[in-house]
């Protein structure tokens, strides 16, 4: 299992509870959703085993509910604990964010990615950033308009980031 696979694997739960907050569904549906967060290649029994975890902790509930083409399907619903759950993780991811851009920002601003400034050892030539594929994608860089200024917000209650937003519409 590669890096990227272990990440995505681990964001699993907190996927599976907000799309379970936007609308119930069965199980082989709700992998099929996975993929706009990039699961879609996420393993179907894994996924099975997360959700009747979280079914045993009282995050989701369950019914069957008879198909009209094909077997019954046991259909997960989220819970109010599995709410209350939801909300934390939307807390630490987004504490998360804030380390993972604020990593992003300094990254783009090393003038010297791994010594390979020249052969001499010193800075690179005057405006040189670091090489196109050391860049991440545009999308880490929001235009300054995207942000508000730091007193919009009292402390403590920052403005969640675009993305949230959206998902909250």
């Amino acid at each position: 299992m590669t890096g990227q696979e272990v990440e995505r694997r681990a964001l699993l739960t907190p996927v599976l509870l907000l799309l379970l907050a936007e609308r119930q569904g069965h199980g082989y549906e709700l992998v099929q959703r996975l993929g706009a967060f990039g699961c879609e290649d996420a393993d179907h029994a894994h996924v099975y085993r997360l959700l009747r975890g979280m079914e045993s902790r009282g995050a989701v509930t369950s019914h069957w509910r008879a198909s009209e083409s094909g077997p019954a399907r046991r259909v997960y619903a989220i819970t109010q604990q599995g709410a209350m759950n939801l909300a934390l993780w939307f807390v630490r991811l987004g504490d998360l964010h804030g380390t993972l851009h604020l990593f992003l920002e300094r990254y783009v601003q090393l003038e010297d990615v791994g010594g390979r400034a020249g052969h001499d050892g010193g800075s690179p030539r005057a405006g040189a950033g670091p090489p196109d594929r050391a860049r991440p994608p545009d999308h880490a860089h929001p235009p300054d308009h995207a942000h508000p200024p730091d007193h919009a917000h009292p402390p403590g209650h920052e403005r969640p980031p675009d993305h949230i937003r959206r998902m909250r519409k």
